[in-house]
């Protein structure tokens, strides 16, 4: 159930809860033409960050080059050099 925010201001905005506003982008995103595949897309990328993110926090080599080949990164590419380096910063690493 979505909370209301509370405020002293009755003209301020209540903050909108975070599934109906997935549904609102959702939608809008069918009205102009970009449909739902599009939607799932982002979905699909937000979870992966979410995946990488636990990996890189874990220092868990193996569990991050997983989840950069389940993401379509070839091994080798600039986007996976990248990847690596953004980890190893992120680990402190040289």
């Amino acid at each position: 159930m979505a909370e209301e925010k509370k405020s002293s201001d009755p003209d301020a905005p209540l903050e909108i809860d975070r599934d109906i506003k997935e549904v609102m982008d959702d939608h809008t995103r069918l009205v102009s033409g970009r449909g739902p595949n599009v939607a799932d897309e982002a979905r699909k990328k937000r979870a992966l960050v979410k995946e990488a993110w636990r990996a890189v926090e874990a220092r868990d080599e193996k569990a991050f080059s997983e989840k950069l080949r389940r993401a379509g990164v070839k091994d080798g590419s600039p986007e996976w050099k990248k990847a690596w380096e953004i980890y190893r910063s992120a680990c402190g690493q040289s």
